[in-house]
């Protein structure tokens, strides 16, 4: 996903260094007068209860439990707090005092003596974790959890036989724990026994397949048994999620603060989580919660675009747009997504804008140029490329689109030029021989064509996204040069690297139903709009196919479907009226 501006937690909170929980509660706690007026309203009134509860179970003379408890409770906002924004480290300084002074009142509450550990663990100062994990394990009665958070800073601290010795203890409880799995895993691993490694990780995945980290040490055992297949495939879901302790009293601390940036916050850490649907939802609160907070709705909109949900982006950029018209990135942005959608005159527009707002901006300049290029401008597109490279001369992708811009001219000679030129210089750049092999194809140059794309597939392995769009306009070449076979066979390859290639499965498609197979035809052309559900020409051709084998009730509702998606396609319109007058009164057309 791409990069966000982080949005910090109420920077008047560095004020509190150490919270003042500490002090005799003989007399009232000394707690320091801070300065919440930057912060969101809902954590002013949250904070500022907690402190009064605490002056006022002092003054009542309650019983220490109780006092203890509201000063804990303190120390888990401030821990909370912290762990919305990893970096602030000063906040567990402050969740420390509290769960110090707690168990000082109150010696018998194990939670407080437990978080203090979590803290210094999060801290890094692995010894005093220990040493507070294992006095609480004489006294919780939640002795599983201490064990699996023991035996990971045991491992932490090169103990590999006591954190070992932990996890078995563990397993003994209950055996269905991942994050134990997932330990004795590692020490397999360290220890260079990759088949027990692979075991124990295997189980982990069976219980928690989202942990991103255990697919990565299984990666790495996989590889080291040679299986380099499975090894691959466990690689490319590795993340930093790591196998779950249940631990609610751990877990609920990110939820305890308040207010619209604490929110966003939660949210954020969603996205680096991947869980984009819980992303969306939180960020859709954080603007809800303070609809002025500009940082929640732009990455609202990111969330909503790495969770494909353009039209919804559109909305939350519109907004983020209305709150500061003078944001050059949020013009680009809707400039961008407006175009992928088909809104070309919008589109177009607030591109204009964005490079009125940034002229220095590269990125806006190429897709400025882009959307004049759509727009049937290409001079003043290549006036824009042109200036991009102004910007930056090494800005290489843009060399590709001018090219385009020069063949659309009337100058394909020279576009190609510039194309070859970027060759030399890069046997391997995929886009740019795509591009020339357009120019060629354009020029019916087709053997030329598929010479530039066999040179560019042999010139370097290519990531398979890269790979499928080469292999996607090879087999247009081939489908243009009445060679089925071998465009079939570049086609559906093209498929399978990179399925998100709609454009692969409709020309296969094509192809399959200029050789008579129907069927064939159909799954493909059903599978391209899988992957892009709005894109007419493969729901024209499926409805074609279906109205050839007599299924005239399939090929309306497949026309009407892609009505309701793109309601102005005029030539669903059509379509749909050749239907009903050929294939449902006339019967299937020949």
């Amino acid at each position: 996903m791409r990069g966000r501006g982080r949005s910090s937690l109420p920077t008047v909170l560095l004020a509190v260094a150490v919270l003042g929980c500490g002090g005799d509660f003989s007399s009232a706690p000394q707690l320091p007068a801070v300065d919440l007026s930057s912060a969101d309203e809902a954590l002013r009134v949250q904070i500022a209860g907690h402190e009064e509860r605490i002056r006022a179970l002092h003054a009542e003379r309650a019983a220490a439990a109780e006092v203890a408890a509201a000063v804990g409770e303190l120390g888990r906002l401030y821990h909370g707090l912290q762990l919305l924004q990893p970096e602030a480290l000063y906040l567990l300084e402050n969740a420390l005092a509290c769960y110090r002074e707690a168990h000082r009142i109150d010696p018998g509450d194990w939670r407080w003596p437990y978080l203090e550990a979590f803290a210094l663990d999060a801290r890094g100062d692995l010894e005093p974790a220990a040493r507070r994990y294992r006095t609480v394990l004489a006294s919780t009665p939640n002795r599983l959890t201490v064990l699996l958070r023991l035996a990971e800073v045991e491992r932490r601290l090169g103990r590999s036989s006591a954190a070992e010795a932990l996890w078995r203890e563990a397993l003994g409880l209950d055996p269905d724990q991942p994050a134990a799995h997932y330990g004795l895993g590692r020490i397999a691993l360290d220890g260079g026994d990759a088949a027990a490694a692979a075991k124990a990780l295997e189980r982990a995945l069976e219980l928690a397949p989202a942990a991103g980290r255990v697919h990565h040490a299984l990666a790495l055992a996989r590889r080291d048994l040679g299986d380099r297949e499975h090894a691959g495939f466990h690689l490319e879901r590795a993340n930093e999620t790591p196998a779950p302790v249940d631990d609610p009293l751990v877990q609920g601390l990110a939820l305890l603060p308040s207010g619209s940036r604490a929110t966003l916050q939660r949210g954020l850490l969603a996205v680096q989580a991947g869980a984009l649907d819980d992303a969306v939802l939180l960020l859709q609160r954080a603007t809800e919660e303070d609809p002025s907070n500009p940082a929640a709705h732009r990455n609202l909109a990111l969330a909503l675009i790495d969770a494909g949900r353009p039209d919804e982006a559109i909305a939350a950029l519109q907004t983020l747009a209305g709150l500061d018209p003078a944001d050059a990135w949020t013009q680009l942005e809707l400039g961008r997504l407006l175009g992928v959608r088909g809104r070309f005159d919008l589109s177009l527009a607030h591109l204009e804008r964005a490079v009125e707002l940034a002229p220095r901006h590269k990125q806006a300049r190429v897709e400025l140029g882009l959307a004049l290029t759509r727009a049937g401008r290409p001079r003043e597109a290549l006036r824009q490329f042109e200036t991009a490279l102004d910007i930056d001369p090494f800005f290489t992708e843009v060399h590709n689109h001018a090219a385009v811009v020069l063949a659309a001219m009337g100058r394909p000679d020279e576009g190609a030029q510039l194309l070859r030129e970027r060759l030399a210089a890069a046997p391997g750049d995929g886009a740019a021989a795509r591009a020339l092999s357009r120019i060629l194809r354009q020029q019916q140059r087709f053997d030329e064509a598929r010479r530039v794309l066999a040179g560019t597939l042999a010139a370097a392995p290519a990531e398979p996204q890269q790979e499928g769009a080469l292999r996607l306009e090879l087999g247009r070449l081939l489908a243009l040069g009445n060679q089925p076979a071998r465009a079939l066979s570049e086609l559906n390859r093209a498929r399978r690297l990179a399925p998100e290639l709609f454009e692969a499965a409709f020309l296969a498609g094509l192809v399959y139903g200029e050789l008579g197979r129907m069927d064939d035809a159909a799954s493909a052309h059903v599978a391209a709009l899988e992957a892009r559900p709005d894109f007419g020409p493969a729901r024209l051709a499926l409805a074609e196919v279906q109205a050839r084998r007599g299924e005239c009730t399939e090929a309306v509702e497949t026309i009407e479907a892609g009505r309701r998606l793109t309601p102005s396609d005029r030539d669903l319109d059509r379509a749909l009226a050749d239907l009903r007058r050929s294939c449902v009164e006339g019967g299937a057309p020949q």
